[in-house]
């Protein structure tokens, strides 16, 4: 269940070979949609490796609900797709709503920040993060959000400034660790960083087996544990 001054963008690297962490299977995102609103989740970016936590504000884009065949299923297809019938319109629209009548509430921007994270909608997402970072800097949630969008930005630097500030507030934050890992061992390059990052990871340990086994994958292919 998303720590940067350097403005600079990377230019997307080869996708990396990576083993578990980069096997995200369609049911896993779908299974988090289901609870996305049931309590926090963490689910698989597809293809980059890295694992976002959603901590919604309040209630209201219900489990279960959706087109036919689910969350998942609807007449549209493709990433943005699949994503938007996950969505619960009337939610949203009431999100934009509340915000136009309070442009600085910064858990409203928060939530609409995840919310389009959530549909793949990376330019959107980030400019309701940036604003809801202005009105509260430092804030852990946001930049656990911040980091994810960068990331997909390709804005490896911004990325992990925002991954940097989530850790030094909260050390014990595993996800922290496990996205920082990917992001240094495999997208900016720097390999024993990223190694140092999983054996965190494993040390802490984890309630999801997934992301301990791909942290113990990931020093296997390159450090000890």
């Amino acid at each position: 269940m998303s720590a940067m001054t350097d403005t600079s963008v990377s230019s997307a690297p080869a996708t990396p070979a990576l083993s578990r962490a980069q096997k995200v299977v369609l049911a896993a995102l779908l299974a988090a949609l289901l609870a996305m609103f049931a309590g926090s989740f963490a689910y698989r970016l597809q293809g980059a490796g890295l694992i976002v936590e959603v901590k919604p504000e309040r209630g209201g884009m219900g489990a279960g609900r959706g087109g036919p065949g689910g969350p998942m299923g609807g007449p549209m297809g493709g990433p943005m797709g699949g994503a938007m019938a996950g969505i619960d319109t009337e939610r949203l629209r009431e999100l934009m709503g509340t915000m136009e009548k309070n442009p600085n509430d910064p858990k409203v921007l928060l939530e609409l920040g995840n919310t389009f994270m959530m549909m793949q909608a990376w330019d959107k997402a980030l400019e309701f993060l940036d604003k809801a970072e202005k009105l509260t800097p430092g804030d852990v949630q946001v930049h656990r959000a911040l980091g994810m969008v960068r990331f997909e930005r390709k804005e490896y630097p911004l990325a992990r400034k925002s991954f940097d500030l989530v850790l030094k507030k909260e050390p014990g934050d595993v996800l922290a660790h496990y996205n920082m890992g990917i992001l240094l061992k495999h997208y900016l390059k720097k390999p024993a960083e990223g190694d140092a990052e999983f054996r965190k990871v494993v040390q802490l340990g984890s309630d999801d087996p997934e992301i301990l086994k791909s942290a113990e994958e990931e020093l296997a292919h390159g450090g000890k544990p």
